[in-house]
């Protein structure tokens, strides 16, 4: 089953996920500049609502790091190995999952993507396997045993058989140096697109020195930061057969799915939050349930939104979004096994045919679509 979500969402001024220049991201779609948001970006922003947010256990949780080597020294130093050899023992240990160190530096160069429960699985192993490992990690050029038994692969088994943390269950993970324990990601997550034209601009600012001693009345510091307020189009699919391929247990992938739809809808990016303050939740959600291919409905913006006299940017939107939704259903048949979807009291109006879906509250929306994913129930 593939669970589809599409969101409408409006930002006031706001650089949620800025470019290389620092202004917000952008492209081109429809032949007119849009605002985008990557899906990196999104993605992290959900992982870490649900980390924070969502009741299912710490053992899900996953992080993308250069600094695991003083967690798993540390796990290592506590069951009495001597500093240095912990440390040597650590860094042998990560770099079979193609981490790299220079020097005396903690943090490898390659970043990996691990749940605690992994790093405490490859400690377990170097613990369990102390008394052949001491010594090689001693010697002049240290390294992990390769004979009786063979460390190297005593982990890469350890980690390809492990439970996996939900968060790499959900976005996949790519070890070139390791191949045998990569994941394929169960979830898609499309780049934002401003469902009308974009407009960057420009904030200049001064700062005061509120201590300054001089009579010098100009400003102290002065600087601009780029933004714009855009309406998106928010898509993403999850494959609850891959989900349950990669957790192994259905009840299982039915936690981890209800947190990652709630977090995908509620979460925000943190960039500049600071100075925007851009915390507006979604004006209209819809959860599609379909097997076989997903469908985003982006196309329904191709043609820029304006507001009108009558209708706001936002009413136009829900009515492009409602409008795509009948023609797509006309050409090719519904094909869904099931749909809902919750707006604004204010949007209602607007929804068309996709009225006889409505539902009252988020909450119920995300409990039956969750429920249609996994037929089987957990």
């Amino acid at each position: 089953m593939q669970l589809e979500i599409h969101v409408l969402q409006s930002f006031a001024p706001a650089n949620l996920n800025r470019d290389e220049n620092g202004m917000p991201k952008s492209t081109v779609f429809g032949g007119r500049p849009r605002a985008r948001i990557s899906s990196q970006c999104q993605k992290r922003a959900a992982r870490k609502f649900y980390q924070e947010n969502s009741m299912i256990e710490p053992k899900h949780f996953a992080e993308r790091s250069r600094a695991w080597m003083p967690e798993l020294k540390q796990i290592l130093q506590a069951q009495n190995i001597a500093e240095v050899k912990a440390e040597t023992a650590a860094k042998l240990a990560l770099e079979v999952l193609g981490a790299k160190f220079e020097g005396e530096k903690i943090e490898s160069k390659t970043i990996l993507f691990l749940g605690k429960t992994e790093i405490q699985a490859i400690a377990d192993i170097l613990i369990e396997n102390w008394g052949v490992i001491e010594r090689k990690v001693s010697e002049e050029k240290p390294a992990l045993p390769t004979k009786d038994p063979n460390i190297p692969k005593v982990i890469e088994h350890g980690l390809k058989d492990s439970f996996k943390p939900g968060d790499v269950a959900l976005f996949g993970r790519m070890m070139a140096a390791l191949p045998t324990v990569n994941v394929d990601a169960a979830v898609q997550v499309a780049h934002a697109l401003s469902v009308h034209a974009l407009q960057q601009e420009f904030d200049f600012f001064t700062a005061v020195d509120d201590l300054g001693a001089s009579n010098d009345a100009g400003a102290d510091h002065m600087g601009e930061t780029g933004y714009n307020s855009s309406t998106y189009y928010r898509f993403a699919v999850l494959d609850t057969v891959q989900l349950q391929k990669n957790l192994g247990s259905v009840a299982q992938s039915i936690l981890v799915a209800q947190a990652f739809v709630e977090a995908f809808i509620k979460a925000i990016p943190s960039g500049h939050q600071n100075a925007f303050a851009a915390h507006s939740l979604p004006a209209l959600v819809m959860l599609v349930v379909r097997k076989g291919q997903p469908i985003s409905l982006v196309d329904a913006f191709e043609n820029p939104v304006y507001p009108s006299d009558k209708l706001s940017l936002l009413e136009k939107a829900v009515r492009q979004f409602e409008e795509h939704w009948v023609d797509l259903t006309k050409m090719y048949g519904n094909g869904s096994d099931y749909q809902g979807i919750v707006t604004l009291t204010r949007l209602e109006k607007h929804l068309g045919s996709l009225n006889g879906a409505k539902k009252d509250a988020l909450l119920t929306l995300l409990d039956e679509a969750v429920a249609a994913a996994f037929p089987t129930g957990g």
